[in-house]
């Protein structure tokens, strides 16, 4: 297996449980929102090491027999992107909050048993965490890595669908892209928040995987996040274009000319 899907299956490890504990548990809510924009030696992150740093071993481990994957994945940044990616988890609105609850009590009724026992092995692209179907689509998905699902392609979703203004959002994915990690960490909260915020999913998982690349290889996840946002918005454009109009409906001034 390689780094990229340890990080990955560790991440939604991560995130399952994560999800379910700052839902029930204000006191954990405030511990994760802590690490919001810190390193990871910063001394106010310490009480959040008891819930975050057992998700490292596997990744760390991969990176320590596999060196030249330091490169693109540093250590540091694999850290700062698992406590990350928890403090934004924790900062998320309570409806956003509330409605993934639901639907995960949902999918449990729909398949006869409890959902979040469901994560599949190897998720498919432009998944939500722990379904391996891309949002909206049901469709099962092939891609292990989700390439589909990255942050471009979510927020490129919210705008087709009048969720985000196009213009302003293409502007604040490319100024972010054009951070460091610092900057990042320090800029992509009040996005995510925003987006939570208007009932837009993001997948966890890959965007801890896309983190923990800034470091070593932020050109390319920044290429990806921008081909995948306008790719989005470009598919839905051809599709409008080419659904046929509704044979049912009558054109006014051919009813009355008719009249």
């Amino acid at each position: 297996m390689s780094t990229e899907s340890e990080i990955l299956r560790a991440a939604d490890r991560m995130v399952k449980s994560l999800e379910e504990r700052v839902r029930d548990e204000p006191a954990v809510r405030a511990t994760l929102r802590r690490a919001a924009g810190r390193r990871v030696d910063d001394p106010a992150v310490l009480p959040v090491h008891t819930f975050v740093a057992r998700y490292l071993n596997g990744p760390l481990t991969h990176l320590e027999s596999d060196p030249s994957t330091r490169r693109r994945t540093p250590e540091q940044d694999v850290e700062r992107a698992f406590y990350g990616v928890a403090a934004m988890i924790a900062a998320q609105p309570r409806r956003a909050r509330d409605r993934k609850a639901a639907e995960g009590t949902e999918e449990a009724e729909s398949t006869g048993g409890d959902a979040r026992d469901t994560l599949p092995e190897e998720p498919g692209p432009s998944s939500s965490p722990g379904t391996g179907r891309a949002p909206g689509t049901g469709q099962k998905g092939t891609d292990p890595l989700r390439r589909g699902s990255n942050l471009g392609a979510m927020i490129g979703r919210a705008v087709t669908e009048g969720r985000l203004n196009g213009e302003t959002t293409e502007g604040r994915l490319h100024l972010l892209c054009r951070q460091s990690v610092d900057g990042v960490h320090s800029q992509l909260p009040r996005l995510v928040l925003h987006a939570r915020d208007r009932d837009i999913d993001i997948d966890w998982g890959r965007l801890t995987l896309d983190l923990s690349r800034w470091g070593g290889d932020r050109d390319a996840v920044a290429k990806e996040w921008v081909q995948s946002y306008h790719r989005v918005i470009e598919t839905e454009r051809a599709r409008r274009e080419k659904t046929p109009a509704d044979p049912n409906t009558t054109d006014e001034t051919d009813e009355d000319t008719a009249a």
